[in-house]
């Protein structure tokens, strides 16, 4: 009976060791984790004053260039989330300086996946506040109907055409980037990333059959 149990329990590791690669959470206690910005940011650092958990957070500001900087996941910490389809995407992030005002000129994605040759985005209706943290999150499917293609990388606008289910689940299994948009003013700005969460699949931890378990990967840059 002792080995049987051993049996399982070796099994029921390496489900959830399986299972850590479709979800990933960057509290940025002590580092950055790995992440870094694109198009025109600047300045970006780890913060050990701002986090929003009292701990540390990411943080950039525009160099003006005339593109919308990103926040942008590290790569080794991609490749295939097909488990995410179904579940969400969330975060924080705050106002340092700028109007956030959302641009104008069109409508732009608030994240961005990048994968299997095509890049959709996600706009979560959220825009920062200087001095205050604030919390939006994106429901990875076509029930969400806001996940659309990409128009411009460098503007992160959005086009009018939606990404069906099989679209979507493409890019999971095959995702290159992860992108959380760090510019809402017209104009010099800055802005902070804390708590940023993919969530696993629900379905893979009811097969697992550990109940309330959560798998976490922590990365350390």
């Amino acid at each position: 009976m002792g080995f049987i149990i051993n049996t399982l329990s070796i099994a029921a590791l390496a489900s959830a060791t399986s299972l850590a690669s479709a979800g990933v959470a960057y509290s940025f206690e002590t580092d950055s984790q790995g992440w870094s910005i694109a198009n025109d940011g600047t300045g970006f650092t780890w913060d050990d004053t701002i986090g929003n958990n009292g701990l540390g957070a990411i943080r950039a500001r525009d160099q003006v260039g005339g593109n919308i900087w990103l926040y942008s996941a590290p790569t080794e910490d991609l490749g295939n989330l097909s488990g995410l389809y179904g579940n969400t995407i969330s975060y924080d992030i705050l106002g340092i300086t700028g109007s956030h005002d959302n641009l104008g000129g069109g409508e732009r994605a608030d994240i961005i996946l990048t994968g299997a040759g095509m890049s959709i985005g996600f706009n979560a209706g959220t825009q920062p506040v200087n001095g205050q943290w604030t919390s939006a999150s994106a429901l990875v499917s076509v029930v969400a109907e806001n996940w659309r293609f990409i128009d411009s990388f460098s503007d992160a606008t959005l086009s009018g055409e939606y990404a069906n289910e099989s679209e979507i689940q493409s890019i999971l299994a095959d995702l290159t980037g992860l992108y959380i948009r760090g510019e809402y003013t017209n104009g010099g700005d800055a802005t902070a990333l804390d708590n940023v969460d993919f969530v696993p699949s629900p379905g893979a931890l009811t097969l697992l059959g550990l109940g309330t378990l959560t798998a976490v990967r922590r990365r350390r840059a």
